[in-house]
């Protein structure tokens, strides 16, 4: 089996994926502490991983995605200690399936190299445009053209980001729970920074999508829009547009990215 795992900034994910088929097994997370050291990361892990009823000798190898280098080796040797073997980090360089036409190619992501290998194999045949949207710490929006040409992103703080700085910053301001509203006019704090997060997050969504199209010169007859990320959920009933829910979309393109260069 494949160890996937997927390195953010709030936390990690972790996939396991039968070699054989691509079928993942299980997933979990870990929060993501750049305290932490070799060791205790090799004790959280096979602690989670004995949960899941997954033992360390059913693990052939490992993938890693990650968006924090400061801890990038820590839980790569944390990984090669738990699976006895070589672990593949995703770098610039690698075989990914598709053409990186932005400025620096070596600038983009792991996370959305993943995504991008994710989606481009769902829709293996198909000849479309792709918008992908994934909602993490920051959230991001990805455009591939029809030509499976990555041709750039937006990038601004996500939902935990904007909450936090905006409770850092103006004390009065309640730190929420963030959950799907319809409201947009607060009668309480709660509400109303419930509506201004939530609500707008998912306005700035569809309008960021509107651009897209026009920038792109394609519409929603000819394009797919993918939606991933821990606060997904919750603006997905909001948003105007059809888009496809993919909750393991950046475990998924890592096991795609493992096929692509294992060949």
């Amino acid at each position: 089996m494949l160890l996937a795992l997927d390195i953010g900034n709030s936390s990690i994910s972790f996939g396991v994926f039968s070699i054989q088929d691509g079928k993942l097994n299980s997933t979990f997370k870990l929060t993501t502490d750049k305290n932490r050291s070799t060791d205790e990361y090799v004790v959280q892990i096979c602690a989670m991983l004995k949960f899941y009823d997954v033992t360390t000798e059913q693990l052939d190898s490992a993938i890693i995605s990650s968006v924090v280098p400061s801890i990038t080796h820590t839980v790569a040797e944390a990984v090669k200690k738990i699976t006895n073997s070589d672990v593949k980090v995703v770098r610039p360089g690698q075989k990914t399936g598709f053409s990186i036409r932005i400025d620096n190619p070596s600038e983009l992501g792991s996370d959305l190299v993943a995504n991008t290998a994710a989606v481009l194999n769902l829709t293996k045949g198909k000849k479309v445009n792709i918008l992908i949207i994934d909602m993490g710490t920051a959230t991001t929006i990805s455009a591939i053209t029809q030509n499976r040409e990555y041709v750039g992103n937006s990038i601004m703080p996500g939902i935990k980001l904007s909450l936090a700085s905006l409770h850092n910053q103006a004390e009065l301001i309640p730190i929420i729970t963030p959950l799907s509203t319809k409201k947009i006019i607060g009668r309480n704090s709660a509400d109303s920074v419930r509506s201004g997060i939530v609500v707008g997050n998912s306005l700035m969504i569809d309008a960021f999508i509107d651009e897209y199209e026009k920038e792109l010169c394609i519409d929603d007859s000819n394009t797919l829009i993918y939606i991933t990320g821990g606060f997904a959920e919750i603006v997905l009933p909001l948003l105007r547009h059809k888009v496809i829910y993919e909750p393991y979309l950046t475990l998924k393109g890592l096991f795609v990215l493992y096929q692509s260069n294992s060949k």
